[in-house]
């Protein structure tokens, strides 16, 4: 019966897993219509591809044996994230396109070294585990916590427009569902890192919230409260209005000009 319910659980995570794969999906849309990745950071894609690269490692016959679950839903992902990371660099500017392959490669020799060891120097199903694992671990917190660079730019900025909802959302989810399954498998290196990214997921969902509110109710910018008002009329509304008064609730009330005294205002 226990066994029944962790299957199903993992099942779901599964589901969740592919939803957050999937999420960015809105956003590479975005990124192809407008044939730039604009603000948008390559960290996040970069990072999700070598967690899949590790946790397909961890679930490896020669590592954990009889760990279907985890090698269906990261060979999607790893597939999934190559196709982003190609996408980001090519439509990403220069800066960003170099910054985003020097990482990958970093990332690259980084995972072979740790193949490399474990192949050679790692002899018993605990050792290897414990290595791929571990490391497992540091690069899932570093997945959960990469949409959190953006935080800063929301808290400044006071938008959330490159805080994409639907990976903030789906992270959290499947951090929920990977926690209640690691403690039905009793498997601590699934559960330190998805206990983690569930904080960090809420934490993401929270800031979002608050400033997509806050985004709704926008006031009038400041630079066009400080214009003159023939500025205002030119530049806001294109308009021959004439700007009677502006009130503490940044309420702008105008009143038509007469085109032929229009020279006069």
């Amino acid at each position: 019966m226990a066994f029944s319910v962790r299957l199903v659980v993992g099942v779901i995570g599964n589901i969740t897993s592919l939803a957050l794969y999937l999420s960015p999906m809105t956003t590479f849309w975005g990124i192809y219509k407008l044939k730039s990745t604009q603000a948008y950071s390559g960290l996040a894609y970069v990072c999700t591809l070598f967690n899949c690269c590790l946790w397909l490692l961890y679930g490896a016959p020669f590592v954990k044996p009889h760990s279907t679950l985890l090698l269906t839903i990261n060979g999607a992902g790893f597939i999934l994230e190559i196709f982003y990371l190609l996408s980001f660099l090519t439509f990403a500017p220069k800066q960003e396109k170099v910054k985003t392959v020097r990482l990958t490669i970093a990332m690259m020799v980084a995972f072979l070294s740790v193949v490399a060891v474990t192949l050679c120097a790692l002899h018993t199903y605990s050792t290897t585990q414990l290595v791929a694992g571990t490391l497992g671990v540091i690069l899932s917190i570093v997945m959960y916590a990469s949409p959190l660079s953006v935080v800063g730019d929301v808290i400044r900025t006071k938008s959330v427009k490159y805080m994409p909802f639907l990976v903030s959302l789906f992270s959290t989810l499947n951090a929920l569902v990977w926690s209640a399954y690691s403690v039905m498998a009793r498997d601590i290196v699934i559960a330190v890192p998805n206990g983690i990214g569930f904080l960090l997921g809420i934490t993401q969902l929270v800031v979002y919230l608050i400033y997509r509110s806050s985004e709704s109710v926008l006031p009038i910018s400041t630079e066009l409260q400080e214009l003159p008002e023939t500025k205002k009329i030119d530049d806001a509304f294109d308009l021959p209005i004439h700007i009677l008064e502006v009130d503490a609730s940044n309420v702008i009330k105008v009143a038509p000009v007469n085109l032929h005294t229009a020279d006069q205002v």
